[in-house]
C-alpha cells in the first residue's frame, strides 16, 4: 500500500483554515503510558505543539498518509529538527573511550567544557492507533523510522551532519527497537526529563 508523505508546512498552506489541519492531527491516536495511562508524547507533540513548532521552524513534521475506500487517511508521522547533541562536561566524561573519541572528532569543546556534535534529531516517530488507521494496517513502527531516516540523509546532502539521535523512555522495549535499527545507547546519559540518548553515525 503506497504512503504518501506530506510536510505539515505544505498541508497548513494548502488548507482552507488551520481547524482543517487540527482535525487531520486530532484524528491521531497513540498507545497510552503503560504505567500512568496519561496521553503518549508522541500524541501530546501532533496535537499540541507541532504546527507551533513548525510555524517557529524548530522542526518539520512530515505526515504519512495512505489511501482507503477513496480517502487519505493518516497513518503515522515523524519529525525531525538540525539541532545539535550538546553534552555537558560531566556527561562527556561518563562516554566510554571510544564513544568519546569519535563524538570528538565530530564535535566542539563548549565554554563549560562539554561537548557539541553537529547532529540531526529525530525528535518524534509516530504509528496511528486509531481504530480506522490499525485496520488498514498500512505501516509499522519499523518502516516510519526508516522514511525518518531516509530524510535524514536527504537533508544530510545540503547540511551535512555525522551523527543522527533521538530521545527516548528508558524502557526495554523502546531501547531494543532504536537499537535493532543501528541506534546505540550513550550510557550513563540521561536527559533533564530522565530520557535516554541514542546516537547513530550517519552513512
Amino acid at each position: 500500500m503506497a504512503i504518501q508523505i506530506i510536510r505539515l508546512s505544505d498541508l497548513i498552506e494548502a488548507s482552507p483554515s488551520i481547524d482543517e489541519v487540527n482535525k487531520i492531527l486530532l484524528s491521531f491516536k497513540s498507545i497510552p503510558h503503560p504505567l500512568t495511562g496519561e496521553v503518549n508524547d508522541v500524541e501530546f507533540f501532533l496535537h499540541e505543539k507541532a504546527i507551533s513548532f513548525e510555524k517557529m521552524a524548530l522542526s518539520t513534521t512530515y505526515l504519512l498518509f495512505s489511501p482507503c475506500n477513496g480517502k487519505n487517511i493518516l497513518v503515522g508521522y515523524f519529525s525531525l529538527a538540525n539541532k545539535p547533541l550538546t553534552m555537558s562536561k560531566k556527561n562527556y566524561n561518563n562516554l566510554n573511550n571510544r564513544q568519546q573519541r569519535a563524538l570528538c572528532q565530530n564535535g566542539s569543546k563548549t565554554e563549560s567544557g562539554g561537548y557539541r556534535v553537529n547532529s540531526y534529531l529525530i525528535g518524534q516517530v509516530g504509528k496511528n492507533y486509531s481504530e480506522h488507521a490499525s485496520r488498514i494496517r498500512a505501516i509499522n513502527g519499523t518502516q516510519i523510522l526508516t522514511l525518518a531516516y531516509d530524510m535524514v540523509l536527504k537533508a544530510k546532502e545540503l547540511i551535512n551532519a555525522r551523527y543522527v539521535w533521538i530521545e527516548c523512555e528508558n524502557t526495554p522495549k523502546l531501547r531494543n527497537f532504536y537499537s535493532d535499527f543501528g541506534f546505540e545507547v550513550i550510557e550513563n546519559y540521561e536527559t533533564n526529563s530522565g530520557l535516554v540518548v541514542m546516537v547513530m553515525k550517519l552513512k
